[in-house]
């Protein structure tokens, strides 16, 4: 990571240098590289203050610390700016996994559960034949997919509130399970494997 240290009334030594690459490079692994870093050291009345600025790619992270001391200012303000780097990666993962299409979540139904087994070219012929698909039942995922686990006594409740036929979800335990309504009042639970 490219970094530049500037002192304001302080002379910075070899061991801040030192202490300073270390917490960078641990912030480097979390950012990612092609980062830069500014690190300011100032010198007040009592007080020592290091400011951490590192701008990564799409987010700028910054850790400020005041202390009696230099090294204990710096090291106080990398944690911060690690914490800092640790929460933006973590949102970045959480908004990649919330957009994964249901495609990849779920297993196309296998043949023994009584589903019919089509194909895209049959769901082709079927749609030129007709004008329309015939024999399949299109849903819009967000609105028959929850986003928290569930009980299976939730996901009922669920899916008759929403008057879908078919409710995706996770159970307690994190698997994937299928509801299918039937018009009869009959419930069927189809477990993803």
């Amino acid at each position: 990571m490219d970094s530049e240290l500037t002192g304001r009334k302080v002379k910075i030594g070899k061991d801040l240098r030192k202490m300073a690459d270390e917490g960078l490079a641990r912030i480097e692994k979390i950012v990612g590289k092609g980062a830069s870093a500014h690190i300011i050291f100032s010198s007040q009345k009592h007080a020592e203050i290091a400011e951490v600025t590192v701008n990564a790619r799409h987010h700028k992270v910054v850790g400020l610390a005041e202390a009696p001391d230099l090294s204990t200012a710096l090291r106080t303000a990398l944690e911060k700016a690690e914490k800092q780097a640790i929460r933006w990666k973590k949102r970045i993962v959480e908004k990649k996994r919330q957009s994964q299409p249901i495609s990849s979540i779920l297993a196309p139904p296998s043949h023994e559960e009584g589903l019919p087994k089509i194909n895209r070219q049959q769901a082709k012929k079927a749609a030129s034949a007709n004008g329309k698909l015939s024999g399949l039942h299109i849903v819009p995922t967000p609105e028959a997919m929850a986003r928290q686990p569930m009980t299976i006594e939730e996901a009922v409740k669920e899916a008759e509130s929403r008057d879908r036929q078919v409710f995706v979800f996770r159970d307690m335990a994190g698997d994937v399970k299928v509801l299918h309504c039937a018009g009869d009042g009959l419930v069927r639970l189809i477990e993803v494997s």
